[in-house]
């Protein structure tokens, strides 16, 4: 749309108050005479710069989200396959009953309630044993990986799809009648694991089960991963009371189980590993990657815990002042609306980040290296410690985020003068809305697989929109 909606005005004081002298982003009192006419209007035409790049900066895996296993391939994204990897811990020293104990099963629970791509289809989870424990001293990313043992320790397969599985009351009249609903959940993996390794655990001594480093060194852990035809990618719930490692024995006539605990106290991390070859993305191939959204049919790409973000830049903005001389930024707005693709799930938010010309998100000069986010766009937006979501509207199938001081400080060249430049922003997907006590670095570690689309032509496309006042 070309310079729509504009509408004069005559200046009235108590109307155009906000415009202040003692700040060079918008219009001086001492500049407008009693006679001289306004105009307001907006502008949202102006040419947005968008391309999809393999964001360089590593993503911190470990300790986050839930234990991600399986693959999914679609024609837009590729191939993506997960593996975990997860420390158990002894919860009890004491086996009672061990001597003579005969092993009846051990089994591995895993509840999950996230899932991606064809759970219609059966799906073939194994477990084996990891080869070393888990290393104190190092920091685990989605691209680490730990060595565990070829042979499984045990399989299963199953179709992921949720079922009907209980029934939960919702309310309770004051007559004593209840309201009840069905609701969908997926009945926990059952995975019966290798009862030699089980009756190993029961003949350990209180010493070794007693201590979590000499465990470890007995039992470093386990590496779930998804046969090869897999359909789909589960995500596994440490925290679920459904999640969980028993042993079931009998000793004396009498039926006893041993539990190892599964927590998200425990070390645990996700491998994720993507492979875009045939696809629009082929031509990202390693970490700083870029592909401009004209060589992609217009669209851009983005997914979580993958490192496909979104940069853009306005590379018209500056001019936009050239042009109308004295102007006051009521308002700007960044839209970014979500091409509608069969069985794609769209992140819930978008962060915005500084970045540099090698698509590297900038940071701050603190002690965290805190990723230099967007804060809300009527705030100085280089304070870094509260970067604002971009929330997903599902009615209008867009995100809309306020990015007012960005465009003022951009226009009047009020960034500080002590941190490094910006060339642009990346739009960073998320399944995390930032409040008071969210960690900024979480933002950028692993959460999910979901998957969104860009456009950035046509009649729906990413846009800029401004708002503003200049002298007629």
């Amino acid at each position: 749309m070309n310079w729509p909606t504009r509408t004069t005005v005559l200046f009235i004081f108590s109307v155009f108050a906000f415009f202040s002298c003692e700040d060079n982003t918008e219009l001086g009192l001492e500049e407008v005479g009693a006679d001289i006419e306004l105009g307001t209007s907006y502008k949202d035409d102006f040419t947005i710069e968008a391309a999809t790049v393999l964001a360089p900066d590593s993503i911190l895996a470990f300790g986050r989200g839930n234990l991600l296993t399986g693959r999914i391939t679609n024609n837009n994204f590729g191939t993506v396959t997960a593996t975990s990897f997860l420390e158990v811990e002894t919860i009890t020293s004491t086996v009672t009953g061990a001597t003579g104990a005969q092993v009846d099963s051990m089994v591995l629970a895993l509840d999950y309630d996230e899932s991606y791509g064809d759970t219609t289809q059966n799906l073939t989870i194994n477990v084996h044993q990891l080869q070393q424990p888990f290393s104190e001293t190092s920091t685990y990313y989605t691209n680490s990986t730990l060595p565990y043992e070829p042979a499984t320790l045990g399989s299963a397969t199953f179709k992921p799809a949720p079922k009907i599985v209980k029934t939960e009351v919702v309310s309770t009249t004051n007559s004593g009648t209840t309201t009840s609903s069905t609701v969908k959940r997926s009945l926990p993996a059952r995975i019966r694991l290798n009862n030699a390794l089980a009756a190993q655990i029961l003949a350990q001594s209180s010493s070794t089960l007693g201590s979590q480093t000499e465990f470890v060194k007995f039992f470093p852990g386990i590496a779930i991963t998804a046969n090869t035809d897999a359909k789909a990618v589960l995500g596994f719930r440490p925290t679920a009371d459904s999640t969980y490692l028993k042993i079931y024995y009998t000793s004396g006539g009498t039926k006893y189980q041993y539990q190892l605990s599964i927590t998200t106290g425990n070390n645990y991390f996700s491998n994720i590993n993507a492979d875009f070859t045939g696809t629009p993305l082929a031509a990202l191939r390693q970490a700083g990657d870029s592909l401009p959204a004209l060589n992609v049919n217009n669209q851009a790409f983005l997914q979580e815990s993958v490192g496909l973000k979104t940069k853009i830049s306005f590379p018209d903005l500056k001019n936009f002042k050239q042009t109308l001389g004295d102007v006051a930024i009521n308002r700007a707005e960044l839209i970014i609306p979500a091409a509608s693709v069969p069985f794609n799930i769209v992140s819930p938010y978008i962060y915005l980040y500084e970045t540099n010309k090698s698509n590297r998100i900038l940071r701050n000069t603190d002690s965290k290296s805190t990723p230099r986010g967007l804060s809300d766009g009527n705030s100085n937006p280089f304070y870094y410690t509260s970067p604002y979501p971009g929330a997903y509207s599902a009615t209008n199938q867009e995100y809309k985020i306020n990015i007012t001081s960005y465009v003022q400080a951009l226009l009047y060249n009020t960034m500080p003068a002590n941190i490094a430049p910006s060339n642009g922003l990346i739009i960073s997907p998320a399944s995390i809305a930032f409040t008071t006590g969210t960690d900024p670095l979480d933002l950028l570690g692993l959460q999910t697989l979901r998957q969104t689309i860009i456009n950035t032509a046509g009649d729906k496309r990413i846009a800029l929109r401004v708002y503003y006042t200049a002298k007629k």
